[in-house]
């Protein structure tokens, strides 16, 4: 079965990271699982979040 891409608000993105950072006592996977969101895609929000001073892009129509 394919899989369907979701769109996640940059609200949910922001509160993913951060919620990571507030929960160092468990694994990107186990905060993956939590959020529902796959282990890579929290491991890109980091790394967007830390390479933009806080922010993460998101897509849009303008």
């Amino acid at each position: 079965m394919p899989r369907k891409n979701k769109q996640h608000t940059k609200q949910f993105k922001l509160d993913a990271v951060n919620y990571r950072k507030e929960h160092p006592d468990l694994t990107q996977v186990e905060c993956a699982k939590n959020l529902g969101i796959g282990t890579s895609t929290l491991a890109r929000w980091e790394t967007q979040f830390k390479d933009n001073d806080g922010d993460i892009p998101t897509r849009g129509s303008g």
